[in-house]
């Protein structure tokens, strides 16, 4: 059950072949631990996806206190958490806490990175950091299917890591600006949208005041711009007010792409008022 457009938690319950995913909602403020003790009691799950590190859509970043209280849990529980850490390096305001994994050393918690997101999106390379019981059995699962990663792509990794200190504050610099520059607009161009500045990522989580995301976003996919709408991180074709807007590209792209939304947006909202208006008389 998902009621709120935002949930950081998809819980998958599985018995035996089957997997039956179960969303634990995001409330305005803070992270929903009750919910997430109340979900595991009643599903019993093997597994628990998470994104504490500047969760996507929203941006939001988990606090230490609820770090803790989500890895007790997972101990007392025996629920295996599969922690996102994809965006833990863009970070703008202040740096995340500690790994989720460093709050409760007994708690079965797998960690993924990506060197997509911190470093360059074409390098599709990423991590796992987990016990080493876990991790052998995972490097047996993987002989089973490929290989390997390409050589090339592990060593640009590998000296990307190591050399990250000296690129990745230019990085969030750059990113910060993107994303001040992405809330002048939107404020600008569209002042009924409601947004939260992000604390890290690379998106704003927006809300529209009428249920026209999928609209909206079909009608600027026509004109070349692609967006995401809040249905892709909902059930059942939920949360179709809310839109996930980037703000990765340049400047000058930045501004033109906010030009030619404004125009669409505005022929939307008066057909959507003057359907409401017919509806009245």
């Amino acid at each position: 059950v998902v009621d709120h457009p935002t949930y950081p938690l998809a819980i998958a319950a599985i018995q035996g072949a089957s997997c039956r995913p179960v969303g634990v909602s995001l409330p305005e403020h803070g992270w929903d631990t009750a919910g997430l003790v109340a979900t595991i009691a009643q599903t019993a799950p093997r597994m628990a996806y998470l994104m504490p590190d500047f969760h996507n859509p929203t941006g939001r970043c988990m606090d230490t206190a609820t770090r803790q209280v989500v890895a007790d849990i997972a101990e007392r529980t025996h629920t295996t958490l599969v922690v996102d850490e994809t965006m833990v390096n863009l970070w703008y305001d202040a740096p995340p806490p500690p790994p989720l994994a460093a709050f409760n050393r007994d708690a079965p918690i797998i960690l993924l990175g990506s060197a997509g997101k911190s470093f360059w999106g074409g390098l599709r390379l990423g991590w796992i950091r987990a016990s080493a019981r876990t991790i052998a059995a995972l490097v047996q699962t993987r002989d089973t299917f490929d290989l390997g990663s390409p050589v090339l792509e592990q060593l640009a990794t590998s000296w990307l890591l190591d050399n990250a200190e000296d690129f990745l504050p230019d990085r969030r610099r750059r990113l910060t600006s993107q994303r001040d520059l992405c809330s002048r607009l939107m404020n600008s161009h569209f002042p009924e949208w409601q947004f939260t500045q992000p604390q890290g990522g690379l998106s704003f989580w927006v809300e529209l005041p009428d249920t026209l995301a999928t609209l909206f976003a079909t009608r600027a996919e026509s004109a070349g711009i692609q967006l995401g709408t809040g249905t892709r991180f909902g059930l059942d074709g939920a949360f179709d007010r809310f839109l996930r807007m980037p703000f990765t590209l340049p400047d000058d792209t930045a501004c033109a792409a906010f030009r030619v939304l404004q125009p669409i947006w505005d022929s939307l909202r008066l057909q959507a008022s003057g359907g409401k208006m017919r509806k009245i008389i």
